[in-house]
C-alpha cells in the first residue's frame, strides 16, 4: 500500500517534493500526538484540567470540545503541538483542577509523561515490528579481504559467512564487529561457512584506529574484512520480541546521548538536523517501505523524547529541573530566577533552531536548488 501511494504521488507534478512534505507531516504529527497524549493522560490521571490539545501551532483548522471542556484541534502550522494545562492568570487557590494548585509530584508526572510516551512508542513499535516481520540485520558475510591483514593471513575469502567467534553465535555483522573490536590482540576462534563447508579458523585482530558510528576515532581490534552488504530478517519469537525492543531502544538512546556528549566536548563536529533534513529522511525512509519508515519513526521518537528531557528551561526537562529544586528546597524557586531561566532557555532553543536551519540549507536546500537537480525533477514531472 505504501509503495502504491509512493508511486502515485511521484506521478504528480513535483511529486518528489510532495512526497517529502506529506511524509514529514505524517511522521511528525503522529510522534507529536504520542508525546502530547502522554502529557494529557498523565494530567487527567492526577485531576489536572486540560484546556486544549493541539497538533500544530497557529490558527485552528478543525477541532471539537470533549465532555471535560478540552478543545481538541488541528492547527495550521504542522511543526509541533501542545497540551495547554496552564491558567491564563493566577489560579483560584480553591480550584483543585488547576495545574498550579497541584502538588509538585503531580506536576512532575504530568510533564515527564510526554517524553516517556515517546520511549514507550519506540518499544511498542519495535516489538510489533520484530514480532511480525523480524529484525532486519546485515549478514556477517565477507565482501572484501584487505591485503596484509589477519583475515587474509588466516585464509578468509570473499563470500565466507562468519557463524561464531569463540563459540559465541553471531547473527549480524554488527554483533561480529563489536565482539572482535573489543578483543584486539587476542587469539580468536572463528567458525566460518564457505559454500557447503564449515571451517574453523584461528585469527588475532590487530589494534587500529577507526571511526565508530558517531565518527569518533577509537581503538579497536580489526581483522581486515569488509561487509558484503547482504541483509536478512532475524526472527524474535514470543517474549524475545519485547526484550529485543527494549534493548534496541536503550541502545539507540545511549548512542544518541553519546553523540550529544561528543559534540558538546567537541570530539566530533556539531551536526544537527532541522525540519528540512528530517523531512527528507522521512520521505527517503518511506520510499523503502513500511519497515524502514517505522524504524525511522522509532529513531525520531527517541530523539524527541531525549531532546525534551534536556534540562533547558522552556523544554520539558527545564520544567522538571525547576520541580526537582522545588522538591529539594521544599518551595518553588524564586520567580525572578525562573524568569531568567526561561529567557536563557528560549535563547538556547532559538540558537539551536537557527543552527539547524543553517545545516539544512548547506546539506539539503542548496544541493536541491542546483541546476542539475531542478532540471531532473522538472523532467520527471513534466514541468
Amino acid at each position: 500500500m505504501l509503495e502504491s501511494l509512493h508511486q502515485f504521488v511521484l506521478s504528480l507534478p513535483f511529486g518528489a517534493t510532495l512526497w517529502t512534505a506529506f511524509m514529514f507531516i505524517f511522521v511528525l504529527s503522529i510522534l507529536v500526538f504520542i508525546h502530547e497524549l502522554g502529557h494529557y493522560l498523565a494530567a487527567r490521571s492526577v485531576g489536572i484540567r486540560v484546556k486544549a490539545f493541539s497538533i500544530g501551532f497557529g490558527k485552528e483548522i478543525w477541532g471539537f470540545d470533549d465532555k471535560n471542556g478540552c478543545r481538541w484541534k488541528v492547527s495550521l502550522i504542522p511543526l509541533g503541538g501542545y497540551v495547554n494545562m496552564m491558567e491564563d492568570e493566577k489560579a483560584d487557590p480553591n480550584d483543585k483542577a488547576a495545574f498550579s494548585n497541584k502538588s509538585v509530584y503531580a506536576r512532575f508526572w504530568a510533564v515527564v509523561a510526554g517524553p516517556l510516551a515517546n520511549f514507550i512508542f519506540a518499544v511498542v513499535a519495535l516489538m510489533a515490528l520484530f514480532a511480525t516481520s523480524g529484525e532486519q540485520v546485515m549478514k556477517p558475510t565477507v565482501g572484501a579481504v584487505v591485503e596484509g591483514m589477519p583475515a587474509q593471513e588466516a585464509g578468509l575469502v570473499k563470500g565466507d559467512t562468519i557463524l561464531s567467534v569463540n563459540g559465541v553465535d553471531v547473527k549480524s555483522w554488527q554483533d561480529m564487529s563489536d565482539y572482535i573490536g573489543a578483543r584486539g590482540g587476542e587469539r580468536l576462534l572463528l567458525k566460518v561457512a564457505r559454500e557447503d563447508e564449515i571451517l574453523t579458523v584461528f585469527i588475532t585482530p590487530k589494534i587500529h584506529n577507526k571511526k565508530n558510528l558517531l565518527g569518533k576515532e577509537v581503538k579497536a581490534g580489526m581483522i581486515g574484512i569488509g561487509a558484503a552488504g547482504e541483509t536478512y530478517m532475524v526472527e524474535h519469537p514470543g517474549f524475545s520480541a519485547v526484550t529485543e525492543a527494549v534493548k534496541r531502544t536503550y541502545e539507540m538512546s545511549a548512542l544518541t546521548l553519546e553523540g550529544l556528549k561528543s559534540m558538546i566536548l567537541q570530539e566530533i563536529p556539531a551536526d544537527v538536523g532541522g525540519p528540512v533534513t528530517i523531512a527528507k529522511m522521512a520521505g527517503d525512509s518511506a520510499s523503502y517501505g513500511i519497515y524502514a519508515l517505522i524504524m525511522f519513526m522509532v529513531l525520531i521518537s527517541i530523539n524527541l523524547g531525549l531532546l525534551n528531557l534536556l534540562p533547558i528551561p522552556v523544554l520539558d526537562g527545564g520544567h522538571l529541573l525547576f520541580y526537582t529544586f522545588e522538591i529539594l528546597l521544599g518551595r518553588p524557586l524564586n520567580e525572578k530566577v525562573q524568569e531568567y531561566g526561561y529567557r536563557f532557555g528560549f535563547a538556547v532553543v532559538i540558537s539551536l533552531m537557527i543552527f539547524a536551519l543553517y545545516k539544512d540549507t548547506v546539506r539539503v536546500i542548496i544541493p536541491a536548488l542546483s541546476p542539475s537537480e531542478v532540471q531532473s525533477e522538472s523532467a520527471q514531472t513534466g514541468e
